[in-house]
């Protein structure tokens, strides 16, 4: 089926949407992917100390306090870093799903604008 102008526009305009969508999940993706990372280095670490070892934890941007509970601080991690991983893998669905809406859309253009460059067809 061939589009009209507006039908063009239209698509023209979702496609720029779910773009500017797309650009936002994999920005979100990335500072999750970030905080996985972070989270994951500081299990390490925290594996690494020995059990006499003095552990401090951020509790905002320049207040830091010892840590008495080293399990209960490795336990919050773990939870926090299986939060964060389910969350990496929905936002990388939803970035999935719209990749295919936006590739669908650009094929649809794609069509419509060769089919409005050879012309018309058929006779009036």
């Amino acid at each position: 089926m061939a589009m009209n102008q507006e039908d063009i526009q239209a698509k023209l305009a979702e496609a720029q949407q779910l773009q500017q969508q797309l650009q936002r999940i994999i920005t979100q993706k990335q500072q999750l992917q970030l905080k996985e990372n972070e989270t994951e280095r500081a299990l390490e670490e925290l594996e690494k100390l020995s059990e006499e070892s003095p552990v401090y934890k951020n509790v905002g941007e320049n207040i830091m306090i010892k840590i008495e509970d080293r399990e209960k601080l490795i336990e919050e991690l773990k939870d926090d870093l299986e939060s964060t991983q389910v969350r990496v893998k929905a936002i990388a669905r939803q970035e999935d799903k719209l990749r295919k809406n936006f590739q669908n859309i650009q094929k649809e253009l794609s069509a419509s604008l060769s089919g409005l460059q050879q012309g018309p067809t058929g006779g009036g």
